[in-house]
């Protein structure tokens, strides 16, 4: 490994957040393993980065795509990969009983079962290195369920549980496990929803930008928190009602008007091009 960077494998990379956080890696010192679905999504990526820079072509939706990916990480990047973002996500606008098989398969598959299975890998590669730092995008939505995105909310459920638990498992190796939750960012995907009938719930409060995710992993980069929110007052709220579920449906009345409110102010934004 002498004159070589360490490595960070991002997926989802081709993203807003994606993007963002593999330039501030890169920045940080380290040569970027970007991974995304198609090759002219990852040459945009690594178009931005260093020579050092990796483009994988993986769909994590493919569950033997996501074994090779895994197979790279226990094998040829084992002596240097030092962090890995799992930030890769779908989302459907269909109510789960106007949705079709396939969508709910995708989302846990790319939510869930891919960020466990490459996770897994790198945890068990850092941990006989004794460093590393196993990050993740969960979601607000991990903590109180989005009806009308009940699928994207278990697969973010089941990924901060998993990171927990991890977290727990990797004390005293050296490794360290983060998830962010954000509430609402203005990516392509929250676009899709405001414009397809997503969950009111994603505007009832800020909606942030890219650049605040990306200092939040940031400064994920120097801390042993497992959890960063984002904004840390809604957390407050979100996870106040998640040990009170009942108590959340009976506000959902409430919560979907300040939602559409932040709705209709949202897509008069992006609209108007600000």
């Amino acid at each position: 490994m002498t004159g070589q960077r360490p490595l960070a494998l991002v997926t989802g990379a081709g993203g807003g957040i994606g993007a963002g956080v593999s330039r501030m890696l890169e920045r940080r010192g380290y040569d970027v393993i970007a991974v995304d679905l198609t090759a002219p999504i990852v040459d945009r990526v690594t178009a931005t980065l260093g020579p050092g820079s990796i483009g994988v072509v993986s769909d994590a939706a493919d569950p033997e795509a996501v074994s090779a990916l895994a197979a790279r990480i226990r094998g040829e990047w084992a002596e240097r990969l030092e962090v890995i973002v799992c930030n890769a996500g779908l989302i459907s606008t269909d109510e789960v009983a106007d949705a079709a098989p396939a969508d709910l398969r995708d989302q846990l598959a790319v939510m869930l079962d891919s960020p466990v299975q490459l996770i897994a890998a790198a945890a068990s590669v850092m941990a006989a290195r004794g460093r590393g730092r196993i990050l993740a995008t969960v979601s607000m939505g991990g903590i109180l369920a989005l009806p009308g995105s009940a699928v994207y909310s278990a697969a973010k459920a089941g990924l901060r549980a998993f990171l927990t638990a991890l977290s727990a498992e990797m004390r005293g190796t050296g490794v360290t496990v983060t998830g962010i939750y954000p509430s609402g960012v203005d990516t392509a995907m929250l676009r899709h929803e405001a414009r397809d009938g997503g969950s009111m719930l994603n505007f009832v409060g800020r909606i942030f930008t890219v650049d605040d995710v990306v200092r939040a992993y940031e400064r994920a980069m120097s801390s042993r928190r497992l959890e960063i929110y984002l904004p840390f007052a809604d957390s407050i709220g979100a996870r106040a009602l998640a040990f009170a579920p009942q108590l959340g449906n009976r506000l959902l009345p409430l919560l979907d008007r300040l939602g559409r409110r932040g709705h209709r102010a949202y897509l008069a934004r992006i609209d108007g091009g600000s």
